[in-house]
């Protein structure tokens, strides 16, 4: 920033010494206006005055615009801001849950190992008795001669 002021300053020097060095009378036309006889110097400095004029007029409107834009952008921040905050939370809340129902599933896995043992031991179980039903029954004869 201060570089550019430093650039304008010069270029004021500039402008005022090219005017001081030019000042002849002369004759000026804007559309219906007519000046006679008016020092160049004048007509210099006023165009030179104009044309900053004009430069600051455009730089004030678009320094107003990136404001504005500036604070669009801050806003959207603020929002995405408050929106990451709250997925965070969310992600928080979903993490506990998830820490929850695998302490769920390993409970479940241990009462579904104790049910197999279980399963595991009526089949045996299970498979003794079929086996004792299945042996052949003491036959009559075989009692008597003895």
């Amino acid at each position: 920033m201060l570089a550019i002021a430093i650039v304008a300053l010069a270029f004021a020097v500039l402008v005022a010494m090219f005017a001081i060095q030019n000042s002849t009378p002369v004759s000026v036309s804007f559309f219906k206006w007519q000046l006679t006889d008016i020092s160049l110097a004048i007509v210099i400095l006023g165009s030179a005055a104009a044309g900053a004029l004009a430069v600051g007029l455009f730089t004030f409107v678009r320094e107003i615009g990136l404001r504005l834009s500036l604070r669009s952008c801050n806003t959207k921040v603020d929002t995405i801001g408050k929106e990451l905050g709250e997925a965070q939370e969310s992600n928080l809340r979903l993490s506990q849950e998830l820490e929850r129902l695998k302490g769920e599933i390993d409970v479940k896995k241990r009462e579904l190992e104790t049910e197999k043992r279980l399963v595991s031991a009526l089949e045996v179980e299970l498979e003794a008795t079929r086996s004792m039903e299945i042996l052949p029954e003491p036959q009559n004869g075989d009692d008597e001669s003895m």
